[in-house]
């Protein structure tokens, strides 16, 4: 399952920040600071998979070079606490490669020059997995000035829209990412993996968000030591997942009130005499809305609204997530279940060398042989079953700490395909249909644009 993260930051002189010295770590450059007369040298910085300027196309060409754009930016704003940079902080969902994650930028800077009229600059870095990172972190650092650019070409006033309207640009910012990022992954063929720019409360599904938990807590995280934030999340995520299964069963009810329309409109169409009897069997035999087969047909998808095809491909979605997380948490109780196993072999191993320790034999011909199985049950004990209880716990940690992965989320969708071959079929039909209906109206709404209507 992918997972949403966009954030909105400012970078600002009253903090004690610089643009140039925020461009140079992003960039991984060496960048000369000419307000403080200093060096920013952040060469030896290793990630950076892409960096790019997006500007409008009448921008002055001095300001698409890194070094002079953020130093003519530092010098003007002049002010104290002059806010010199906004700043976007994605995450991109780790199904996408190389390309498609660069694709996914390049829309979203696009965008931001487009409504915003600002120069844009932009990095892309991957995790730092030998320090810890968790390999599918991919994110994006998108600083853009707080000036448009004027009909000269140079930086001009500053841009009103954070400023007046802030919760309801970053809100529209937030659904704008969603899109875009929901778009690259059907592009990718990943057409159940969407995200959702709402929080759990917006979205009613009575899940509980988690506090942030920042880099020191992450850092103990990773060490297998735990805080009183991280705990406080983990007691959270224990929570959401008690939640899961009721979440399904009411997904299921929809699916199965969905299905029924569907099936209505099968009996009103010319096959329907033909197809009421095995429909009628089929829903008796079956409870779980998921498991009844319903044989693809265009002739009945014709039928069906563009409305309700959303609703059923969306529930299916949903349904895919949530499994994604049980199967989560299923392999989260096996694995403490092998911890718990491990344990007790520990304990059980210590018993016995405290046990043999106890009963040294008196026969001095015993000796040898008493030293050779008390060597070979501490030899079992340190360098077997502790080590093999250390690794348990360290993988239990990552994995919970991983969350859903896209394995999971390979999983889930490989168990929806055998719970009903065809119906998923349909739903891909049913997805295929409503892209093609989005890009026709698309396509209508440019030609409309370009005949002046």
């Amino acid at each position: 399952m992918s997972i949403y993260h966009f954030s909105v930051k400012n970078i600002s002189r009253a903090d004690g920040r610089s643009a140039v010295a925020a461009a140079a770590y992003r960039s991984g450059e060496k960048l000369i600071d000419e307000r403080q007369g200093k060096e920013q040298d952040y060469t030896k910085k290793t990630g950076v998979e892409l960096k790019k300027i997006y500007a409008p196309e009448h921008t002055n060409p001095e300001l698409l070079d890194r070094n002079q754009l953020w130093n003519k930016v530092e010098k003007v704003e002049n002010r104290k606490n002059s806010q010199l940079a906004r700043e976007f902080e994605i995450a991109f969902p780790h199904e996408l490669k190389k390309q498609e994650r660069e694709q996914m930028l390049n829309e979203l800077c696009q965008e931001i020059v487009k409504r915003h009229g600002v120069i844009v600059d932009a990095a892309i870095h991957a995790p730092h997995t030998d320090s810890g990172s968790d390999e599918r972190n991919y994110h994006a650092h998108i600083m853009f000035t707080t000036r448009s650019i004027d009909e000269h070409g140079n930086l001009g006033g500053k841009t009103r829209e954070f400023n007046d309207n802030g919760k309801q640009e970053v809100e529209f910012w937030r659904e704008k990412f969603a899109d875009i990022t929901n778009k690259h992954l059907n592009m990718a063929g990943f057409i159940f993996a969407n995200v959702d720019h709402r929080s759990y409360a917006d979205q009613g599904d009575g899940l509980q968000a988690t506090i942030h938990e920042g880099s020191k807590v992450t850092q103990l995280r990773r060490l297998g030591i735990d805080t009183e934030i991280s705990l406080h999340n983990d007691a959270i995520k224990a929570r959401n997942a008690e939640n899961f299964e009721q979440i399904i069963k009411g997904l299921d009810q929809e699916i199965l009130a969905t299905e029924k329309n569907i099936a209505k409109l099968r009996t009103e169409s010319p096959q329907g005499a033909k197809n009421t009897k095995t429909h009628t069997e089929l829903t008796t035999q079956n409870k779980n809305a998921l498991e009844r087969k319903s044989e693809p047909s265009s002739h009945i998808l014709q039928n069906i609204s563009s409305e309700d095809k959303k609703t059923v491909v969306q529930l299916f979605k949903n349904k895919i997530d949530f499994l994604a997380k049980e199967i989560l948490q299923q392999e989260l109780q096996d694995s403490e279940k092998r911890i718990a196993d491990a344990q007790e072999a520990c304990r059980k191993s210590f018993d016995y060398i405290e046990n043999l320790k106890d009963n040294k034999p008196i026969n001095p011909f015993k000796i040898n042989a008493w030293r050779e199985e008390l060597k070979n049950a501490v030899n079992q004990h340190n360098n077997k079953l502790k080590p093999n209880h250390s690794n348990l716990v360290a993988d239990h940690h990552k994995t919970k700490n991983n969350g859903v992965t896209h394995e999971h989320w390979l999983k889930a969708d490989a168990k929806m395909r055998q719970l009903d071959a065809n119906g998923y079929q349909v739903i891909k039909q049913m997805e295929v249909e409503l892209k093609n209906s989005n890009a026709n109206v698309s396509v209508t709404r440019s030609q409309d644009h370009s005949k002046g209507r």
